[in-house]
């Protein structure tokens, strides 16, 4: 377990850092991990009420699959219903197959044969539903509904002008005789009208021969307008269309009942005649009689010997099933057969019929997909807090590291302001003691104005020392009211020799004139003295000549003064920018890095502060900021 206690570092210096320290630091990634397993435990009772729920839907799916769906009765007799496509209406197609319904009635009495006109939807629907019981479709609707739904096949129709059973049906592309168009090329971007896009006896069956002329079907303007048939020929007539996909010799019977002239109506892409009809395809079976799997063996029998029996004027003509390998092909081309379904439909398909084990899969994968993400978040947010952690150990490792360094810096400067003193205070004596043997003996001599200078110099060391002394007791400076006008003038003159010596421009000024500051006088020469150093050094190193600008003004806003310290040496870098205040931190060789972290003590000690920086003109610009005196501070 990782426990964490503050520690205040103290030096002779007097400084004072709080400090926190990581005991067992190691048992940090334990913590880590305490928590992450207690978050998998808490995302296992979430999968557990995911999986609950799971396998509630599932046991009522099951509860509802065991109830016996609604099949249809066996039939063997009694009301029987065909489904009859109607093309060309209900009307037509009961008068078409009413002698095939009476000869079924007649042969078979123990069954009520009742027909019923189905569009293609419609058939497809009442097979899929079991509403009927026989179906009398073409090839091409047989092939799509037989495999799935189990259709028994008993008899193809022989009744069309071919007499044949296996070249009975086509389609043909009609256009008006006084249309301009010679080809189907022409047709595109034109309207062209059909029955269904899945009609075998029209648009399906002329779809291979658009392809292999190289049309795509999507470029005509397709309009597919349902049963009845003749509605296509009537468009077409009006004007209403410029070509029209029909059934083979739809034309010539509607015409044998003098709805249409055949004269005005030719076709493109033409096969030939199929049984003296305009054709644009090739020929396929004729329609189909099938019976759904519902029905007894013995009426299937009944009806198929029945059908197979018809003969005589009036009578549809039936035969013997015809293979329908041609309309399977055709439907493997067209991608439409029911054994090479889409892998999408057939997926969709068996998701519909299993929807119980969907359900359950769905859930079971929404609720690991949430179970992940949720340890993917807890696992995101304690790694953030680990790194945190690690951040700020390096930190506290860093702050470490520098009060360290302060507590020798505070030893070292212990040490020499004790030793020091002495050797100052022997300065300053035999400084005052000659200046006062000269006076007697040699009033005029010129070494007075030297010994003076050497007793005050030796007395600001002893100042400063005694400052340093202070600042390792942890004494507050005396504070006192500075006119900065005579401190700039004194911190100018005695770094006057080395500026004259290396030909540096040191201007000064102060504005207002009278302006003064409230702090410590001989703190403030100390970091000003620091300040001009810097910038001497800086010139000396790079062996340049430039300027030296210090201003002095009041801030009346914030009621502080602010001293600039600007020259043109070449500034700061951006490494000493981020941590200017960094002890023991130089770039001269010589230097320790000290004069900026005592310049801030400095400072901060007065209740002031310190701003390094660079300026626009490629220098540096030190601002120091000082509560303003308010005895006769008038901006």
């Amino acid at each position: 377990m990782m426990r964490l206690r503050t520690k205040t570092l103290s030096s002779s210096s007097g400084l004072r850092v709080p400090h926190r320290i990581v005991e067992n630091h190691k048992a940090g990634p334990t913590l880590i991990w305490n928590k992450r397993y207690s978050a998998f435990a808490q995302g296992r009772r979430f999968l557990r009420v995911i999986v609950a729920l799971a396998l509630i839907g599932h046991g009522l799916a099951v509860a509802q699959m065991t109830q016996r769906p609604n099949q249809p009765p066996p039939v063997d007799g009694g009301p029987v219903i065909i489904g009859i496509l109607a093309p060309r209406g209900e009307a037509h197609a009961l008068a078409q197959w009413q002698s095939t319904l009476q000869a079924l009635d007649e042969a078979i009495p123990r069954a009520s044969f009742e027909p019923r006109a189905l569009t293609l939807e419609g058939i497809a629907e009442a097979v899929a539903k079991g509403r009927i019981d026989f179906v009398l479709t073409n090839p091409g609707q047989f092939v799509l509904l037989g495999t799935p739904y189990a259709l028994s096949w008993l008899a193809t129709l022989r009744s069309n002008p071919a007499d044949s059973a296996r070249e009975a049906l086509g389609s043909v592309l009609l256009v008006r005789e006084d249309a301009p168009y010679t080809s189907a090329q022409q047709l595109i971007g034109k309207r062209v009208v059909a029955v269904h896009e899945q009609a075998f006896g029209g648009y399906l069956l002329l779809l291979p021969q658009l392809e292999s002329a190289g049309i795509n079907p999507g470029e005509l303007d397709l309009a597919f307008l349902g049963y009845p048939v003749d509605a296509l020929l009537y468009q077409l007539r009006d004007g209403q269309a410029e070509a029209a996909i029909m059934p083979v010799c739809m034309l010539e019977q509607m015409a044998a009942e003098g709805l249409v002239a055949p004269e005005d109506y030719r076709a493109l892409m033409s096969n030939g005649k199929l049984g003296g009809c305009l054709a644009s395809t090739p020929a396929y079976p004729d329609w189909t009689f099938a019976a759904l799997p519902h029905v007894s063996e013995a009426l299937t029998a009944d009806v198929a010997r029945v059908l197979l029996d018809m003969e005589g004027p009036g009578t549809t003509r039936w035969g013997a099933p015809v293979s329908a390998a041609r309309v399977a092909t055709l439907f493997d081309d067209l991608r439409l057969h029911p054994l090479q379904e889409p892998l999408l439909d057939r997926l969709g398909d068996t998701l519909q019929r299993y929807w119980h084990y969907t359900l359950f899969a769905v859930l079971l994968l929404l609720g690991g997909l949430l179970y992940h993400a949720w340890i993917q978040r807890q696992a995101h947010r304690h790694g953030r807090a680990l790194q945190s952690t690690q951040l700020a150990l390096r930190e506290r490792e860093r702050e470490l590291a520098s009060a360290q360094s302060l507590s020798v810096s505070g030893e070292l400067a212990a040490t020499l302001a004790h030793e020091l003193n002495q050797p100052l205070a022997a300065i300053r004596h035999y400084a005052e003691g000659g200046r006062l043997r000269l006076e007697r003996q040699a009033p005029d001599s010129p070494l007075l104005e030297p010994f003076s200078r050497i007793g005050r110099e030796a007395a600001r060391g002893a100042g400063i020392i005694e400052q340093a002394r202070q600042w390792i007791r942890r004494e507050p400076p005396e504070i006192e009211r500075v006119p900065l006008k005579g401190l700039l003038r004194d911190a100018v003159a005695l770094a006057e020799p080395r500026v004259r010596r290396l030909a540096i421009a040191l201007d000064w000024k102060v504005r207002p004139a009278d302006l003064a500051a409230q702090g410590n006088r001989l703190a403030m020469e100390q970091v000003l003295g620091n300040l001009i150093n810097n910038s001497l050094d800086a010139f000396e190193a790079d062996r340049r000549v430039g300027w030296i600008r210090i201003d002095a003004e009041y801030d009346a806003e914030l009621a502080q003064v602010t001293i600039r310290v600007a020259d043109n040496a070449g500034g700061f870098d951006a490494e000493r920018l981020s941590q200017p205040f960094m002890p023991l931190d130089s770039s001269r060789a010589e230097g320790l890095g000290l004069g900026l972290v005592i310049s801030r003590r400095l400072m901060q000690r007065q209740g002031g502060a310190i701003e390094i920086g660079n300026h626009a003109r490629g220098g540096a610009e030190i601002r120091l900021m000082l509560p303003a005196s308010t005895e006769d501070a008038n901006p």
